[in-house]
């Protein structure tokens, strides 16, 4: 059952995620990514997902130390908002072939 089933997309390869959520006959769920000005990163859960089984997608980039800690603030942002379970896919090496 896919219906309670939430797919967020980290900054490092929306893409992948995409074809995720296309392949499932799901849309990705909304959030809000940002960078501040000194660096730090901030993560604005645009839905409801209280209850929620969640699926995190961050590919390991380039800059593979702010892709984990994106994905740690998003797991730490899901958590915050009640989800009932929470996975978060790391995917390493997809960024050159993939989209």
């Amino acid at each position: 059952m896919m219906r309670r089933v939430k797919i967020f997309s980290g900054s490092s390869h929306p893409v992948l995620a995409e074809a995720i959520c296309e392949r499932l006959g799901l849309s990705p769920a909304k959030c809000e990514l940002k960078k501040f000005s000194n660096g730090e990163t901030s993560v604005s859960i645009d839905t409801s997902i209280r209850d929620q089984d969640i699926c995190i997608v961050q590919s390991g980039s380039s800059k593979i130390n702010d892709s984990v800690i994106e994905l740690l603030i998003m797991i730490s942002a899901c958590k915050g908002s009640s989800a009932k379970s929470i996975t978060g896919q790391s995917f390493a090496g997809l960024d050159d072939g993939f989209g």
